[in-house]
């Protein structure tokens, strides 16, 4: 029954997936071209999966869309993070999608059209927000201009959207934040090589530049001076977006590990009771993404539930952690020796840890939370600072 659960989730919303992708193997998978995995992700209509129904997508709940994550992260990593960049920035585009017409306009083609979006935000570097960013844009009449670099960005030869964080210096000297949406292929928009690893190649991370890209207003979420209102929602955007990004890649990399686990929890030769160490960790792991995806539907979009979801994040990657050498050890030597599928798996488990936010980063706003007093607020963008 391990994996069972994600794989019957994959089965109902693409069906003859999970097939492919055994069909194929992983090696082949992660030697594809990334358009090659684009090509699959597009045959199956996985982009619109997140899209809420209003604007014509399958408005898949997130439990069923981390067990789908962790399903494909078993078998195809590299699509597996492709997915997570796209659908956790189609979640917390739904959540603008009431205030920004931009939003919507975009989640409507996704459906529709069956595009893929990427992800080129700060991602939470220490002091910033999701929406921070070293792009930075300048007035040009009534449109704007950004220059800058997002290295590395998932899909960078690939994506059909781009969602790109841009700060703009105020006359008051402040950095206000936002996000700008483009198509890929607008003007000024560059990729450099940056990708020097096999690892996760296939996901084609690379350096995406912007040398003077014209962006105009109705492209932007953008909170300036005395703007309260517009702040507020780029307060809220940077919450949902790290939230969501820290639950989806989570379920990615717990499914990468889970693949190894695959290949040891059904094998009788190994001792039960290691076998029901591994798979009850990785199990409980899901369960607390189950927790962090409840956290998200019932509790405020502030700091308080950002310091919530990142405690989860953390625990599923230290799971992850002890799971994937456990794998390996029960494997056997020779096994991880003769198999090439089994090495990629634990060296591809270990990139969560290199996912934003990093521990250090995250570590003052966590403490904030954990020391608050009963019914007090804690200031933890202050500590985040």
């Amino acid at each position: 029954m391990f994996l069972q659960e994600s794989r019957a989730v994959l089965a109902r919303y693409a069906p003859g997936l999970d097939a492919e992708l055994t069909h194929r193997g992983l090696s082949a998978l992660e030697s594809m071209e990334p358009q090659a995995i684009k090509a699959l992700i597009h045959q199956y209509r996985l982009p619109r999966l997140w899209v809420p129904s209003s604007l014509g997508g399958a408005a898949i709940s997130p439990y069923d869309g981390i067990r789908m994550q962790r399903a494909i992260g078993a078998s195809a990593p590299s699509m597996a993070l492709m997915l997570t960049m796209h659908n956790f920035t189609v979640s917390f585009c739904n959540a603008l999608a009431d205030h920004v017409p931009s939003c919507a306009h975009m989640l409507h083609d996704v459906a529709h059209d069956n595009l893929l979006v990427a992800s080129a935000f700060a991602e939470g570097r220490r002091g910033a927000g999701i929406l921070d960013s070293t792009v930075f844009m300048t007035p040009d009449g009534d449109d704007f201009r950004i220059s800058g670099s997002k290295k590395p960005c998932t899909m960078a030869n690939c994506m059909d959207i781009i969602t790109v964080g841009v700060a703009l210096q105020g006359a008051d000297g402040a950095k206000h934040t936002g996000m700008a949406i483009l198509p890929a292929d607008a003007a000024g928009v560059t990729r450099r090589a940056f990708w020097n690893v096999p690892l996760l190649a296939a996901a084609d991370n690379h350096e995406l530049c912007f040398d003077n890209v014209k962006v105009s207003a109705d492209q932007l979420l953008l909170a300036t001076e005395d703007d309260a209102e517009t702040a507020q929602i780029v307060a809220v955007a940077e919450v949902l977006g790290l939230c969501w990004f820290e639950i989806v890649a989570s379920a990615s990399y717990l499914g990468v590990v889970s693949g190894m686990a695959a290949r040891v929890v059904a094998d009788r030769g190994v001792e039960e009771s290691e076998r029901v160490l591994l798979g009850s960790e990785l199990e409980s792991a899901q369960a607390a993404l189950d927790g962090a995806v409840h956290l998200m539907q019932t509790c405020p979009p502030d700091e308080a539930l950002l310091a919530r979801v990142l405690m989860i994040r953390f625990g599923v990657q230290r799971a992850i952690e002890r799971c994937a050498m456990h794998a390996a050890e029960l494997g056997g030597g020779l096994a991880f020796i003769r198999d090439g599928e089994m090495m990629t798996l634990l060296m591809a488990s270990r990139c969560l840890a290199f996912h934003p936010i990093s521990r250090k980063a995250a570590r003052p706003m966590i403490a904030a939370w954990l020391e608050a007093d009963a019914g007090d607020a804690p200031d933890l963008q202050r500590a985040a600072n």
